[in-house]
């Protein structure tokens, strides 16, 4: 392979590592998104069922 395919290689194989981190990157964030949500979610109905029961 030339030189100049060499590099080329090599910046590609660059590009696809740093497109891997971004990725993983997003997906933790979307992951901890998620979480936040779904305990969120979770402390409105524990909310609603406290609620609920102090009437009694």
């Amino acid at each position: 392979m030339s030189e100049l395919g060499v590099r080329l290689e090599e910046k590609r194989r660059a590009i696809e590592a740093q497109k891997k981190r971004i990725e993983a990157i997003f997906a933790k964030h979307r992951q901890r998104l998620g979480n936040s949500a779904f305990r969120q979610l979770k402390k409105e109905q524990l909310g609603f069922l406290m609620k609920d029961h102090s009437g009694l």
